[in-house]
């Protein structure tokens, strides 16, 4: 009776036209995977080639997301649904075919299920981005079923090993942020894996290698790798994950109580630790993923961009919840807070402005949705207790927010 679970016929997917199919893996070859790294061109474009996705239901529907992701950077009408013409829905038509298959659970899931976290892309654009936190769950206990949150050093750093493992730390990463965005817990911490990092190895290196058995090797130490970026982004994620451990468990203070421990004093060494960690990450950095407006290359541009605006958007949540409320001097006695989260946002204002091309990139827009929150809060907060203050000034850098976060309203 389970068989005919497992045995059910698998849905009919609906392709783009060839011309357009080739056009969005290129796409997203482009815009995407060198910021969020979870696929190797080579392999899939081969399987593309060979028309996998015609006869795997799970290939297939990895496609589908490939297609609603890179359709936010065109504007092709044939990547709408019918009866719209709102750019909104760009990719819409692609991404609603794809669906949790319940004969998943049943069996052991397959490295196209773990990649399927690349809905989750596609969702933080959406109406509905919130459903993204539901998905990373069930994504976190299909990677945790098949063991990739232990380390296995026995085991050579094949192609296929290397993209579970990127698989994996690309659901930590999302987990991380979506549930700090949305203050809500994370389905998994770093008490509980141990899994290596992604080897610093870029996709050009990687087709030295032909088969997904095929070993990998480290990127040369005389090249610039691409990849570095996103080990550091993950290390720098990992702090954050730390910042939603200490400072944000919802019976902190009860716990703290009932231990006897003084809370003020608790959270004060929390934040130390945390500002600690964060200052040796970023003087950690190699040197060519260090901000540098005036980087030629694009895409180290916009890595090094997304590192150090997510940078200052940590330093934000490890200190927003000791900003005084109305009629408080202070929330931790000698701690700046909010003068330390309004220089952040400054800062998070600088970056995407810098980077501009022609839009600002969408990875930095929570960086700067926040950063305008906190500047008003700033803003009122100094106007009620009657200090000096050039409210035009303050109010320009509210308003660079609303110019940075304008054009991409459509979208």
């Amino acid at each position: 009776w389970q068989e005919n679970l497992q045995n059910n016929p698998a849905p009919m997917l609906t392709f783009p036209e060839d011309d357009l199919l080739h056009d969005l893996i290129d796409d997203y070859f482009v815009h995407s995977e060198p910021y969020i790294p979870l696929l190797h061109r080579s392999t899939f474009k081969k399987s593309v080639a060979e028309d996998l996705h015609l006869r795997d239901v799970g290939f297939g529907q990895l496609v589908l997301a490939v297609c609603a992701v890179a359709s936010r950077y065109g504007l092709d009408p044939r990547n709408m649904p019918e009866g719209t013409k709102s750019e909104h829905s760009l990719g819409w038509r692609w991404y609603s075919q794809i669906s949790l298959n319940m004969s998943s659970f049943l069996e052991l899931p397959r490295l196209y299920d773990l990649q399927l976290c690349l809905m989750m892309t596609y969702l933080q654009a959406s109406s509905i981005s919130e459903s993204s936190w539901i998905i990373l769950g069930v994504a976190m206990r299909l990677a945790q079923a098949m063991g990739l949150h232990r380390r296995q050093p026995d085991q050579p750093r094949t192609i296929r090993r290397e993209l579970w493992i990127r698989a994996f730390w690309v659901i930590i990463v999302y987990d991380t942020y979506v549930s700090m965005f949305l203050g809500r817990p994370r389905v998994t911490t770093m008490d509980d894996f141990d899994v290596e990092l992604p080897m610093d190895c870029d996709q050009e290196f990687w087709d030295n290698a032909t088969n997904e058995g095929d070993v990998l090797v480290q990127s040369p130490p005389d090249k610039c790798s691409r990849t570095t970026f996103w080990i550091h982004y993950i290390k720098l994620m990992e702090i954050a994950g730390l910042t939603h451990k200490l400072i944000y468990p919802i019976r902190r203070a009860a716990q703290l109580r009932v231990l006897g421990v003084d809370g003020v004093l608790s959270n004060r060494k929390a934040v130390m630790e945390l500002d600690s960690a964060l200052n040796a990450w970023v003087s950690s950095l190699p040197h060519h993923v260090q901000w540098d407006p005036k980087q030629a290359d694009p895409i180290l541009l916009l890595q090094s961009a997304m590192l150090y605006s997510s940078y200052h958007w940590v330093q934000v949540c490890v200190h927003k919840k000791f900003i005084p409320g109305p009629n408080q001097e202070a929330v931790l006695n000698g701690l700046p807070s909010l003068a330390i989260c309004a220089n952040a946002a400054r800062s998070c204002i600088r970056i995407a402005e810098a980077c501009k091309t022609p839009h600002v990139p969408p990875a930095t827009l929570p960086s700067v949705f926040l950063s305008a929150i906190i500047l008003l809060i700033n803003f009122w907060r100094v106007k009620r207790s009657n200090t000096m203050l050039n409210s035009g000034t303050e109010m320009r850098e509210v308003h660079k927010c609303f110019e940075l976060l304008k054009p991409l309203e459509k979208r």
